[in-house]
């Protein structure tokens, strides 16, 4: 089994792009854009003295029990939740973990919707059980027989990567379905505090052994670091989960800072999370409005603090457009391995508008390089294979894309991007706002002679940089 694959590390592609990691943006992970509550404006919380609270507990083990934790995340949600409903969990992975490994055995039926995150396909495999996808859409109108069949259903709200919003109503009416036919449902609200808290189901939990709610500070309060989730289920189940957890499971750190947060006046609707739900809905909205004006990208509806984008129509395919930002210092989620496989699909998590404008801004220099990419490989083939090139068109669909009767043995110039106007060729405005070079005026390669020419001059024994100049000298220049 491989490793997981989530976003990117930030100390790993720094040292890979000899780049400070504050020089680099990380549109992969989910963090809170508006940064951790230690930074914000008028915070009561005092950093140092956790480090205090901290430093004098390094030398014992933690209460096992957990009691103030547990009590701070009652507090947090409210509602009637007490501390006998919360289970604690370093990460919302070791929380789905335990309450498979306590609910599932070998053969069991899980229904996951699809997409979803790889790390629930991940938990049931490790216990033997097998996965039943469904479209997301169709989760909540699953027949009775589907439900009674099924051991576990897992699913997110919002779900992850579209960021979609199931209502509480929906949920609720799953919910009891699920308890009818004793199948447990499980619902990651691991960001519900950064789109909208009243859709959660976590007080309807307490009441039913059925439905287990999974919380979390991480990417809610910005604070990866902090490994702190926690479940919320009826006190028989939160007694059973409790039982079986890894003891001292959470370290002496993580549970001061955690019950720091979890103490915020005013929990989800303290002026923290108050704030940080309006930047995003305001920077949401101008993503959405910006990638769709530009050609090839189609970002889906979202309610949550990341944007799933379709890329079906865009020239790259999402894996190579990440790999292309990321050599820039800029880090997005291709999301071909929680998509079917389909490389169309990227996840930009939202940020600032200055972040996302460097981002847009890269677009024009991502392309050039895409397409030099591109014309090198095609140019290589040539060169290997030269009877194998279109130089009568063969099935060319673009053709003509300059000229009847045009040579088609150089589909990408060698010499692009050459920038020189003698050629034909012209810098235009792109969608972004930079500059891009267009050769649409330029014919010269696909002039039968010159592109023989050039061919022959490429085909010589030597480096291939060194031919391609000694190509642009010796013929090209001659006719510009």
């Amino acid at each position: 089994m491989s490793a997981c694959k989530h976003s990117r590390q930030l100390n790993k592609t720094s040292e890979e792009l000899h780049l400070a990691e504050s020089d680099i943006v990380d549109f992969s992970s989910c963090l809170n854009p508006t940064g951790d509550p230690f930074m914000f404006k008028g915070s009561s919380l005092d950093i140092e003295n956790l480090r205090d609270i901290a430093a004098a507990q390094l030398k014992q083990y933690p209460d096992n029990r957990y009691i103030e934790l547990r009590s701070a995340a009652a507090h947090f949600l409210g509602k009637g939740i007490i501390y006998n409903n919360i289970i604690p969990g370093n990460g919302s992975c070791e929380l789905l973990r335990l309450i498979l490994e306590c609910t599932v055995k070998e053969g069991d039926q899980v229904i996951v919707p699809v997409p979803c995150p790889i790390e629930y396909y991940r938990s049931c495999r490790i216990f033997g059980a097998v996965t039943q996808e469904i479209e997301l859409n169709e989760m909540f109108q699953l027949p009775k027989r589907t439900i009674e069949k099924a051991k576990v259903i897992i699913l997110s709200n919002p779900n992850n990567p579209t960021g979609k919003l199931v209502s509480r109503e929906e949920l609720s009416q799953l919910a009891s379905k699920c308890a009818e036919h004793q199948t447990l449902l499980i619902v990651d609200e691991s960001v519900i505090e950064l789109s909208d808290p009243c859709q959660s189901v976590a007080d309807l939990a307490t009441g039913n052994d059925h439905l287990i709610v999974i919380r979390s500070i991480v990417n809610t309060f910005a604070l990866p670091g902090i490994r702190f989730s926690y479940g919320i289920a009826s006190h028989a189940m939160a007694e059973l989960l409790n039982s079986a957890r890894l003891s001292w499971n959470i370290g002496a750190v993580t549970e001061a800072v955690a019950k720091a947060i979890l103490n915020l006046e005013g929990g989800p609707d303290s002026r923290y999370l108050e704030e940080s739900r309006k930047f995003i809905i305001k920077e949401r909205e101008y993503i959405v409005e910006r990638l769709s004006s530009l050609y090839g990208f189609r970002p889906l509806e979202s309610s949550a603090n990341y944007i799933l984008v379709d890329m079906d129509g865009h020239f790259m395919d999402s894996e190579k457009f990440v790999k292309c930002f990321e050599t820039h210092g800029i880090l997005i989620r291709d999301c071909s391995d929680i998509c079917k496989g389909e490389k169309r699909y990227i996840r930009l998590s939202v940020r600032s508008r200055e972040e996302f404008e460097k981002l847009i801004g890269k677009l024009d220099d991502v392309y050039a390089e895409s397409s030099r990419e591109a014309a090198r490989e095609k140019l290589e083939e040539t060169i290997e294979h030269p009877e194998k090139t279109e130089a009568g068109r063969g099935t060319c669909s673009y053709y003509p894309c300059h000229f009847q009767g045009q040579d088609c043995t150089f589909c990408f110039c060698p010499f692009y991007a050459c920038e020189d106007e003698r050629t034909g060729g012209f810098w235009i405005d792109s969608a972004t706002g930079g500059k891009v070079w267009s050769c649409e005026k330029c014919t010269l390669m696909h002039q039968p002679k010159i592109a023989k020419k050039v061919l022959d001059v490429l085909m010589e024994d030597g480096d291939t940089d060194e031919n391609i100049r000694k190509a642009w000298k010796e013929v090209i220049t001659s006719l510009i």
